[in-house]
């Protein structure tokens, strides 16, 4: 993760897999199941009816215009001027659509802002919006570290079909989602030209979407996000990730996004930065991460950009998604060393992805030195890799510190005739990598590493 500074669509299995009650220092490691979203039941619920269309709302419904002159009542032939005045009015059940125009206000949901399992607040664009006159939230012109969305802690909560534009500064970004936030959902928006002024340089970082889950105890975290057919294009988040989900948050599901060319890290989910005094608790868990599409990710201070890092995480399931042209494809590491192994990154399932002309590395497993974390109970299983590692020193699948890792049923082709790297790399780091099975996988214009 490296933060100095404080994220063909296919038929899926809606299964109820985990309570908001865990423990919060997981020991045992569950079963592995491949196909459930994460969340409490009427989280769960919630999400079905997004995936089939419905609505989550059914009280008033509010009108805002970027070219109202006065402050209205809401209503459509006297809409408001502000979100901040919306925002006083808005109940469970409510809806607030969004005008065509450009909003410079930076909008903060607070606290006191809360829907209910039945009755979500909806934040959306007008559907009587034309693609001409889009509902777009803009920083341009404002003052650097500008945020254009802000949650601090409200829950039941759906932004939807807006635009995002033009965030500046050292840490800019188009949504921040603050400790206590729970029950968000944030579908259909469009994210571009969020960018910080020298990406090279480790203060400057930027996200799409940051989700910080710096809270302190089991009820403060961000919990049941759902991050849904999003676009993200044209970013520079310089040393932070696009979708980035870090420290105390858990049951996030990160589905069917696109992400091109936005900087450094695609999707992330980490922790152990000591964001959360419980170390416990200082990690994402439960995160779903299926059917997005990643493109183009590259660093521009020269690390291996991966399209998808699962950095400190547990229980983590990366299923069905994309990942293309990045300089890396898909990496499970642990780049802070923890407390406990009880808090290593641990049970992550990487199936059927599919991993195209990443330069330097389709496939990296353990924390990268000897003095980093660890990365344990990993399962890679019937994904495509194709076209990687076309550097000198590139590798297709990379083992440092980890333990417990079974690679089966993956292709694995070369056929631009570029490659120059290794099938397999090993890091010596003592008694890692360990327990390591590779076997049944298919090698086409490569030699086979199968044991």
């Amino acid at each position: 993760m490296k933060r100095i500074s404080f994220f063909v669509f296919f038929s899926l299995c809606i299964v109820f897999s985990c309570s908001s009650n865990s423990d919060s220092k997981i020991e045992a490691l569950p079963k592995i199941q491949e196909n459930s979203f994460y969340g409490d039941k009427d989280f769960l619920s919630a999400l079905n009816k997004i995936l089939s269309g419905e609505k989550l709302s059914r009280g008033k419904e509010y009108y805002i215009s970027a070219i109202a002159l006065n402050e209205g009542n809401g209503s459509e032939q006297s809409p408001f001027k502000s979100f901040s005045q919306a925002f006083k009015v808005l109940t469970a059940g409510d809806t607030l659509y969004v005008k065509g125009g450009i909003y410079r206000e930076e909008i903060i949901i607070p606290e006191t802002l809360k829907g209910n399992s039945q009755a979500y607040i909806t934040i959306a664009g007008d559907i009587n919006n034309s693609s001409e006159n889009p509902a777009v939230i803009s920083g341009k012109g404002a003052a650097d570290n500008f945020v254009l969305l802000k949650i601090q802690g409200a829950s039941y909560i759906r932004i939807s079909s807006l635009q995002f534009v033009d965030s500046y500064g050292l840490d800019a970004a188009g949504i921040h989602i603050e400790a206590q936030s729970n029950h968000i959902i944030i579908d259909n928006c469009t994210f571009k030209e969020i960018k910080v002024p020298q990406p090279k340089k480790k203060d400057h970082v930027a996200n799409g979407i940051l989700a910080f889950g710096n809270g302190e105890n089991i009820k403060s975290s961000i919990n049941n996000l759902l991050i849904y057919n999003n676009s993200f294009s044209n970013m520079a988040t310089g040393w932070g990730e696009c979708i980035s989900v870090t420290g105390n948050c858990e049951f996030v599901n990160i589905i069917k996004n696109s992400l091109d060319n936005t900087g450094n890290i695609g999707i992330d989910v980490g922790g152990n930065y000591g964001y959360c005094p419980d170390p416990g608790l200082d990690f994402a868990r439960y995160v779903y991460i299926a059917g997005n599409k990643v493109r183009n990710c590259e660093s521009a201070y020269g690390d291996t950009a991966y399209g998808i890092y699962s950095d400190g995480g547990q229980h983590i399931r990366i299923l069905e998604n994309e990942v293309e042209h990045c300089s890396g494809g898909i990496e499970i590491g642990a780049e802070e060393a923890q407390l406990s192994e009880a808090y290593a990154t641990l049970d992550v399932l990487v199936k059927n992805n599919s991993v195209y002309a990443c330069k330097d590395c389709a496939l990296a497993i353990g924390g990268y030195e000897e003095n980093r974390g660890l990365v344990r109970s990993v399962r890679v299983i019937n994904n495509t890799f194709i076209d990687n590692a076309d550097k000198n020193d590139g590798t297709i699948i990379s083992l440092s510190k980890c333990d417990d890792v079974t690679i089966t049923g993956n292709t694995f082709a070369q056929s631009n005739g570029n490659y120059k790297g290794e099938v397999l790399y090993k890091e010596n780091f003592q008694k890692y990598p360990k327990n390591i099975t590779i076997k049944d996988n298919i090698y086409k214009g490569l030699e086979s590493i199968d044991e």
